[in-house]
């Protein structure tokens, strides 16, 4: 097996982290490039598409979009594991079937959180796209959920959309077993060697001692859980009408895990 399939769900810091490997290892083929960063505003990392003709599926595999030809793409991942021995590809579809095809081809590396951090995770994504898409974007491959929007004004599509990627986080951190990924978002906050030493066995480098990371954990921390929604989760208490203490997306992660129905909270 050769080269590295990086998977994570978005806001999870995978274009941070993809940066990075960009910078440390230029004889890598990757399916992405260099795009916008405004880590000094909200915080976060863009990296655009590397259109290729040669893998025209995996340049698209950055995307959040759903796997078309699951064959097709197969082969091109054939492909690309016969003509480079070190490739680095990003994308964000958790999905069994297409990993199952690959297993026999090359391992899928997930970017992991646990519930403790899932708060993080949420309020990251959300917030850093609340300016440059609509907030039912994530749904448009939901037809009832769309229609829903429709009648929606933006403050009620925001929180169903929170509530839709609350659901899809915690079913692919129970499929998935993310929080025994092999690196973990958390691990950008707290335990850097884990990540550059993941890298290193892989034969890739990266190093995070670096001002870009600097000013991007800095200006991420704002996204993290509170100490009330630990402590909370740790004592199974899903205080979910905390309006004080806990933040809209803690409460509605709360509203899921006390296998409540949706609700508008506030």
């Amino acid at each position: 097996m050769s080269g590295i399939l990086l998977r994570w769900l978005g806001g999870g810091g995978g274009d941070t982290i993809c940066q990075h490997l960009m910078n440390n290892n230029p004889d890598t083929h990757m399916n992405f490039i260099p795009g916008l960063t405004d880590v000094h505003s909200t915080g976060r990392t863009i990296i655009d598409d590397n259109h290729d003709a040669d893998y025209p599926l995996i340049s698209l595999l950055g995307r959040a979009d759903p796997i078309i030809d699951k064959e097709k793409l197969k082969e091109e991942f054939a492909k690309l594991i016969k003509e480079h021995k070190k490739f680095i590809v990003k994308f964000h579809n958790f999905d069994q079937e297409f990993d199952h095809m690959l297993k026999d081809y090359i391992d899928i590396n997930d970017v992991g959180f646990d519930l403790g951090f899932l708060p993080f995770i949420i309020q990251a994504n959300i917030e850093k796209f609340a300016n440059t898409q609509h907030p039912m974007y994530d749904l448009k491959y939901n037809n009832t959920l769309e229609k829903i929007g429709q009648k929606l004004n933006d403050h009620q599509k925001r929180q169903v959309l929170m509530w839709s990627m609350i659901l899809h986080a915690i079913k692919c951190l129970n499929e998935f077993d993310l929080d025994k990924a092999p690196i973990r978002t958390q691990d950008l906050f707290y335990n850097n060697t884990r990540v550059e030493n993941f890298f290193k066995e892989q034969g890739y480098n990266i190093v995070l001692n670096t001002k870009f990371f600097s000013d991007w954990k800095n200006n991420n921390t704002k996204y993290l859980p509170s100490k009330k929604y630990q402590n909370c989760l740790k004592n199974k208490d899903y205080d979910y009408n905390n309006q004080k203490e806990l933040s809209i997306v803690e409460r509605y992660i709360f509203l899921s895990l006390a296998g409540q129905n949706f609700t508008f909270l506030d």
